[in-house]
């Protein structure tokens, strides 16, 4: 079973328009408007239902909309063990334009995390660690809490002999890497990998990539491009690199992703299936606004045009 963290969950409300204009009035219908639970690990434990693999969901609720997001976990049939709190779960906002193949979105804050609130869901987690056989923590933090409880979780899980794959914002990734989670996704935006070319960033990737392999941490993985991903693996490391002409959407793409390398380490995968999985689920989700693959044969279809290039 896959425990997913999401600390600071969300109602997703995703609008597709066409040629978008601003100033300009537009009125969804019910085709080109969706609400969603939304998060980084709730977006991870839904990729995961449709590949097959169950998971269970844990972070923090809050109010009427942590309701509504409760009540969408359940319908996907994933088992959920969320901290209830007060206040309200924040709404997040992304528009999709599909003349244009953009996207532009609006994050809440989030509710505010008390002391208590925080201990008593360190509590939760290291009960639910019991059932599990491997967690997932990323997406950002909210109010109340700093960056310092990934590491904790690291540690509780590591305690307990459960490999971490640790994916949150960028600002907060520092934080725990030195507990050397089993999996870490690097943030391509991060000034020091980024760059305007290619082999750059791939020669930074590869220098972060065998610090991180020298701490204890298996796996290290960055999309460097809408079509290509980085993979360094116990084995070795690889980009994988799918179609751009049928690639447009960017939208939970990372989650979908993420999600196919734990669908594949969960049933211990060779290293080239886990990367092939996982750029299937990424590409799957890229070629259409909906923000989830329908299930799993559609990801499937998508293996056999995954390229792997050993990085040398």
């Amino acid at each position: 079973m896959i425990l997913t963290v999401t600390l600071n969950p969300a109602v997703d409300m995703d609008f597709i328009v066409r040629d978008l204009q601003p100033g300009e009035r537009y009125r969804a219908g019910v085709d080109v408007s969706r609400r969603s639970p939304g998060g980084a690990g709730i977006n991870i434990s839904i990729v995961l239902k449709r590949l097959g693999l169950p998971s269970i969901a844990t972070g923090f609720l809050a109010g009427f909309d942590g309701s509504c997001i409760l009540d969408e976990l359940q319908k996907e049939d994933i088992f959920t063990n969320f901290v209830h709190i007060g206040g309200e779960t924040r709404i997040n906002v992304c528009i999709i334009d599909i003349a244009k193949n953009s996207e532009t979105r609006l994050h809440e804050r989030g509710v505010e995390v008390s002391a208590p609130d925080r201990d008593t869901f360190l509590r939760t987690y290291e009960r639910v660690l019991t059932r599990t056989d491997m967690v997932s923590i990323g997406g950002s933090l909210p109010p109340g809490i700093d960056a310092s409880i990934y590491g904790e979780m690291v540690r509780m899980a590591k305690n307990a002999a459960i490999p971490v794959m640790l994916h949150p914002a960028e600002e907060d990734l520092e934080a725990a890497l030195e507990e050397a989670p089993s999996v870490v996704k690097l943030n391509y935006q991060r000034s020091w990998l980024r760059s305007s070319h290619v082999q750059m960033s791939v020669d930074a990737f590869m220098e972060c990539a065998r610090s991180l392999h020298g701490r204890g941490t298996q796996w290290v993985v960055m999309s460097l491009d809408q079509d290509k991903v980085a993979f360094s693996s116990p084995t070795g490391a690889w980009i994988a690199e799918g179609p751009l002409s049928e690639m447009s959407y960017v939208y939970a793409t990372e989650d979908a992703l993420l999600a196919g390398i734990l669908a594949g380490l969960q049933e211990r995968a060779f290293p080239e299936r886990i990367m092939r999985l996982a750029m299937a689920c990424y590409r799957e989700c890229a070629t259409h606004p909906e923000k989830f693959p329908k299930d799993r044969a559609c990801v499937e279809e998508r293996t056999p045009g995954v390229l792997l290039k050993e990085i040398v």
